[in-house]
């Protein structure tokens, strides 16, 4: 068994030991997923000792104050250092001007990009936490992720930017399946097209409604099927 599978099955027991067993199912080797449980088992039962939490890349040294309080400096090294793989590995459409913990990148080669950001050994960004879209005005939509990875226990936040002429962005829903309904809730309230989804329609609106209502332009329709669109919302406060 190679060192990093050893890591990971250390990892896995420790959080279902704690509590977290959505961690051990969220594992997609079955394989692997087995015998974290096996080994869980025997560890209750009193048949086999409790392994070591292995170190991560979020365990590296850092200094905190008496609070325990980590010190920030840590997170911002590590969304350096993978700001810095994203460059090296897609120089072309990548741009370092994000802030945060989160980067720009072009809508191209996204798809190509995020399988490699869920594969990397290094990073491992398993779980997309949260998609959501904006306008940001001047004709600009912005499609974020949030990206997480359940074995490094670092975070990343991908920005795309689009035209609002041209709103097209390939979808990762085959990437991170739970991406299926955040793509279609964006693509209902703000319109881009998620090219690739295997069932891009809207989600929480009618299939035939006009327009997209978190667009700056949006204008709501005055009547659906001849039904008249109240403009006052009278009792929601």
């Amino acid at each position: 068994m190679s060192q990093e599978k050893e890591k990971l099955i250390a990892e896995l027991v420790n959080k279902g030991l704690d509590g977290d067993m959505d961690s051990v199912n969220a594992c997609e080797d079955r394989v692997t997923r087995s015998k974290v449980k096996a080994m869980i088992m025997k560890i209750k039962k009193g048949s086999l000792d409790r392994p070591q939490m292995p170190v991560s890349l979020s365990d590296t040294p850092n200094e905190s104050d008496d609070t325990g309080k980590t010190d920030d400096k840590t997170t911002e090294d590590i969304s350096q250092k993978i700001k810095n793989m994203l460059l090296d590995n897609f120089p072309d459409e990548t741009d370092e001007t994000g802030q945060d913990g989160h980067m720009y990148v072009r809508p191209d080669k996204w798809l190509d990009i995020a399988t490699w950001l869920k594969s990397e050994s290094s990073l491992l960004f398993d779980s997309l936490q949260c998609q959501m879209g904006i306008d940001v005005g001047e004709d600009i939509l912005e499609s974020r992720y949030n990206l997480h990875s359940m074995v490094h226990d670092h975070y990343l936040e991908v920005r795309i930017r689009v035209a609002r002429s041209n709103a097209k962005i390939p979808s990762v829903e085959q990437v991170w399946r739970i991406a299926d309904w955040f793509e279609r809730e964006t693509y209902d309230m703000l319109g881009i097209e998620y090219v690739g989804h295997r069932d891009l329609r809207r989600i929480l609106l009618p299939d035939d409604w006009e327009g997209w209502p978190l667009r700056k332009d949006y204008k709501e329709q005055e009547t659906y099927h001849g039904i008249v669109v109240p403009k006052m919302k009278e009792g929601w406060d």
